[in-house]
């Protein structure tokens, strides 16, 4: 347990994560309120408000968990040290460290969602002059939860594979540490302007859990279709909450299950491979 609260209290106060997962994302929840919300007609019936609240928090929470998954990603860096001794001279079995990671990543997760859904309420509803609250907290933390557990797997998976077979080049650091940022940008914003399909919806754990983060700060069913269009456009299929958060959970399950192996054939890597100088 004490490794959980450890690497827990290293998430919650990483300047990085901080700025890149927090501060940037109230940057950019500023912009759509005053400035790209300065667009938006005031005649609008609450619900269209309402929508356009849930939009922006479900992309800046995305992309909030993403900087966490890059987080998760430098520190499997800097243990990489000590791990392979753990292994062998203690008690610690991989199932213990992976999942210790993830109960980390879930109470970050959680923590960041719910005070950016705060955030957000506040900055829209003054700049729309109504009252815009997330209309479904249950479903908000369950998304989290996920999300933290799915970010950090996947992060744990991508790290492990390249500790085992690539190694810490400077280059393949750089290059490798901001995959689940570079994805949730992708993702994210695809699923925000463009109409992936019903099947690419629940096939991408990132836009999966964007229309989760989305329909649980709108309160109402969505449907498949570019976020921006709706709700002009209902001609696809309702989203499915019970199986978008399978999908997410069976992704998250696969990934973890995935590092779990690899962490038993983890061998040293020293961290002063990765410096430049």
């Amino acid at each position: 347990m004490r490794l959980q609260i450890y690497i827990t209290k290293r998430y919650l106060t990483n300047k990085s994560l901080l700025f890149w997962g927090f501060l940037f994302m109230i940057f950019w929840a500023v912009i759509g309120a005053f400035i790209m919300g300065s667009s938006i007609q005031r005649n609008l019936p609450p619900e269209a408000f309402q929508l356009y609240t849930a939009s922006w928090f479900g992309i800046l929470a995305l992309l909030s968990f993403s900087s966490m998954g890059v987080t998760a990603m430098y520190s499997l860096s800097y243990h990489t040290g000590a791990i392979p001794y753990l292994r062998r001279y203690s008690r610690m079995r991989a199932s213990d460290y992976i999942s210790g990671i993830v109960m980390a990543g879930v109470v970050t997760s959680v923590i960041y969602g719910l005070v950016l859904a705060a955030v957000v309420y506040g900055l829209y509803s003054y700049h729309f002059g109504a009252q815009l609250p997330p209309r479904d907290l249950p479903l908000i933390v369950a998304a989290s939860v996920a999300a933290g557990f799915f970010f950090v797997s996947l992060s744990a998976f991508i790290k492990l594979l390249q500790l085992k077979y690539v190694g810490l080049s400077p280059a393949s650091e750089q290059a490798v540490n901001f995959i689940p940022l570079i994805l949730g940008y992708g993702f994210g914003f695809a699923g925000l302007y463009m109409n992936l399909g019903h099947l690419a919806v629940y096939a991408s754990p990132f836009v999966d859990l964007e229309y989760l983060l989305v329909e649980g700060y709108y309160g109402r069913t969505l449907h498949v279709a570019a976020l921006v269009a709706l709700p002009l456009s209902t001609s696809g299929q309702p989203f499915s909450i019970w199986l978008g958060m399978l999908s997410l959970a069976a992704w998250a399950a696969a990934l973890f299950g995935f590092s779990v192996y690899l962490f038993d054939m983890m061998y040293f890597r020293d961290i002063y491979e990765a410096k430049l100088f």
